[in-house]
């Protein structure tokens, strides 16, 4: 009897094993974009990006001033923004405000190539840019 229960330890184990790992997989399937604002500058630090991948855009804001994240690559898509422990769900949602030395979180899935701008209303000098291309396997 103590021989059986010692397996179906030995099985529990291994399944939580393969449970954490999967999860840890499933994790990293997102694509993170980190946008830093500087001296009046986006800058943007990423990885290569592919269509219809989970997307995490982390925004900092680093000046003394206010400024503003928008794109029309939200435009028509499902998105979720996490600023100051406030979640909010939209579609086609514009941007997020940034105070000063704050941050905030968008989520959402890429659905189209091409070059994606964004910009601060507030400081029409203030422009950015993904590029997602599509491109097939060979």
């Amino acid at each position: 009897m103590r021989r059986g229960w010692r397996w179906a330890g030995i099985a529990m184990l291994s399944g939580a094993c393969w449970s954490a790992t999967a999860l840890h997989v499933e994790s990293q399937s997102e694509q993170v974009v980190e946008v830093t604002i500087r001296d009046f500058t986006f800058v943007t630090k990423q990885g290569p990006l592919r269509l219809g991948l989970p997307t995490v855009i982390h925004i900092r804001n680093e000046d003394a001033e206010r400024h503003d994240f928008g794109s029309t690559m939200f435009e028509g898509l499902a998105a979720r923004i996490e600023k100051d422990g406030v979640i909010a769900y939209g579609r086609g949602l514009g941007g997020v405000m940034l105070d000063p030395k704050r941050d905030a979180t968008i989520r959402f899935n890429l659905e189209r190539p091409g070059r994606h701008t964004f910009r601060c209303s507030i400081h029409p000098d203030m422009k950015g840019e993904l590029l997602l291309l599509s491109a097939e396997a060979v």
